[in-house]
């Protein structure tokens, strides 16, 4: 129970005596008569027991005080007036315990007073005086005068130390306009909110509407940021998703992110069947050290696995990982960390590592994801993505892994760039093998940009802001698909436990964003106006790269699944013997010192036809 329940139970204990007490000395003023004075100690045992049951009955001490209204004062009111009934009711049966009904009524005002008044007096003391000053802090205006805004100004004013001093609300709600809560006015709507905020000369607004659409919060983020020029910062209370307690309070209160402009709704998982997929199994997790392989890890870790092999071939990120998980918990790790230092195009080393720790699961991560790079070094995306790959998939099935989970990309979709091809190679490899055994279950999960992945144009965009500009687009209609790390990491936990052989999952990623509208919001949330403060300049498409990106092909066709935001999409045919000699030619050329682009390019248009240079235009 916490202790804050306990001091309420103390503090009713005393109450309930003192009101009983009260009651009795104020009907008789000249002192309690003899004939209730022999059997008053009873009266105080019965009245305390049947006012405590009730109130434990009526779930009272569950009630957080800080946040209540009037529902809840009415809910302790009742819990008195039932108590108090029951008190009456054992009074009429039994004749010792007798008292004139004066002290009945007296006590239920009574500790109607007392056990209410010192539960609300803290959230109504701030407004006990109208002509208070404001508390020392940043003059804020919050927009959302519903529950979440009214929660985080209580917050405010209670709290001393918080460096915000609200001065009041904006709400689009024509009804509450006018009104007052917790004594602080509703001004007007959002259209008014540069005037209002001139005219209350405030400093920082906080957007306190959680549950607002994507397009709302961006409208009022635009709304926001005109007025950064004057001096006025904005803040925001985010999504209910992040908010695990359910209240809302002013540590919630963070910059606004790009997230909050997406406004992706959460994903909602099947925690029963992923548990049942992951816990007390050894999990291997190559990539490790990268964006997706160390969220990964974060989330596996949620579902209480046996044991998580750590794979990277660089030493920093998989050192910085284990750290993390580390200082995450000092003293003592819920799962069996092994960090592993290792190239996935090293058989022998993989081999080595499949012996040693006998992975059940995994997941493959680790791929060459940088386009343009990819380019200029196609025989490393071919060793990397794709013999790294094949290894991977024959170690699983040499060493009996019940699943084997490969995290692909929507480049390689009819793909223009040599990373794309070697990508949807490695699908095909996958669904090659899925198709020769039944033992391990092969599957692989699709999906677009992550916000914030090393790569990205996210990082890009901040660095370039931050050196004062100019940032720099591809092309003015470019588009991309783009989901969180969280959400991505989660989905493909919860496609992996899904998968049955050789399904490809595609997770749902929305509609495709604007790079040029991608890098305006940057800017804005930066507090600088996009070319004015900073400059948005356009250089041309880099090779391999597309206008459009797909999540999958025509042919390819879709179906849902049981979760709503991931669908698998209908494996294409294939000759699976020439797949296999053709990605083994291809493999061998990668390897050889005598590797020919145009050559590779050649092998690469006969396992994916689709591979089209052309498009890229």
């Amino acid at each position: 129970m916490p202790k804050k329940s306990i001091l309420y139970i103390l503090l009713d204990l005393v109450f309930i005596n003192i009101s009983l007490l009260l009651a009795f000395f104020i009907r008789f003023d000249t002192g309690i008569p003899k004939e209730y004075t022999l059997h008053l100690s009873q009266v105080f045992i019965f009245a305390t027991l049947a006012r405590f049951a009730v109130l434990f009955g009526f779930r009272v001490y569950n009630i957080i005080w800080k946040y209540s209204g009037m529902a809840d004062m009415l809910h302790i009111t009742g819990a008195i007036f039932f108590g108090s009934a029951i008190f009456v009711t054992a009074v009429f049966f039994n004749r010792n315990l007798s008292f004139p009904r004066a002290v009945i009524l007296l006590d239920f005002f009574l500790c109607v007073f007392f056990l209410l008044g010192y539960r609300v007096f803290p959230a109504i003391r701030p407004h006990l005086n109208p002509l208070r000053p404001l508390k020392k802090g940043k003059r804020t205006l919050v927009i959302g005068a519903g529950e979440a805004g009214t929660l985080v100004v209580r917050d405010m004013q209670n709290n001393r130390s918080s460096g915000y001093a609200p001065v009041g609300f904006i709400d689009d709600d024509r009804t509450k306009i006018g009104s007052k809560i917790n004594g602080l006015e509703v001004f007007g709507g959002t259209l008014e909110l540069k005037e209002l905020a001139k005219e209350l000369k405030i400093e920082q607004i906080v957007i306190a509407i959680p549950s607002a659409p994507p397009f709302v919060i961006k409208n009022l983020v635009n709304l926001c940021s005109s007025l950064v020029p004057f001096g006025i910062r904005y803040k925001i209370i985010p999504g209910f998703k992040e908010i695990i307690d359910g209240d809302v309070s002013i540590n919630h209160i963070r910059e606004v992110e790009l997230e909050d402009l997406l406004g992706r709704e959460p994903a909602v998982l099947d925690v029963a069947s992923i548990s049942h997929f992951i816990k007390d199994r050894v999990v291997l997790i190559t990539g490790a050290g990268g964006s997706i392989g160390s969220e990964l890890t974060r989330q596996t870790l949620l579902f209480k696995p046996k044991t998580v092999v750590l794979v990277g071939q660089g030493e920093n990120s998989i050192y910085l990982m284990e750290m993390e998980l580390n200082k995450l918990h000092p003293n003592k790790k819920p799962v069996n960390i092994i960090p592993v230092i290792a190239d996935v195009k090293e058989k022998n080393k993989m081999e080595y590592i499949f012996k040693l720790y006998l992975p059940e699961v995994v997941f493959h991560a680790a791929a060459y994801k940088h386009v343009p790079l990819m380019e200029h070094n196609p025989e490393e995306a071919i060793k990397n993505n794709v013999a790294g790959t094949k290894n991977m998939a024959e170690l699983s099935i040499k060493y009996g892994i019940d699943k084997f989970v490969m995290i692909s990309t929507d480049k390689a979709v009819n793909p223009t760039s040599i990373m794309g091809a070697t990508k949807r190679i490695a699908e095909l490899l996958i669904q090659g093998f899925s198709s020769k055994q039944q033992k391990t279950k092969f599957l692989t999960v699709r999906f677009g940009n992550v916000l914030g992945s090393r790569g990205s144009v996210v990082p890009l965009f901040k660095k370039q802001i931050i050196a004062g500009g100019p940032v720099t687009v591809t092309h003015p209609e470019v588009v991309r698909f783009f989901m969180t790390l969280e959400e991505a990491a989660r989905l493909v936990i919860q496609a992996g436990s899904m998968g049955t052989q050789g399904e490809v999952f595609v997770l749902d990623m929305g509609k495709p964003v604007k790079i040029i509208d991608l890098a305006r919001d940057l800017i804005q949330l930066s507090g600088y106006t996009p070319d004015v403060d900073i400059k948005i300049e356009y250089v041309g498409l880099r090779p391999g790269e597309k206008l459009y990106e797909e999540i999958m092909t025509k042919e390819e066709g879709i179906t849902s699944s049981s979760h709503k935001k991931i669908f698998i999409a209908k494996p294409e045919s294939f000759d699976a013997k020439t797949l296999e000699t053709t990605i083994n030619t291809l493999i061998t050329l990668a390897e050889s010192q005598d590797f020919n682009k145009k050559t590779a390019e050649k092998l690469i248009k006969i396992i994916v036809p689709s591979f089209n240079r052309e498009a890229e235009k």
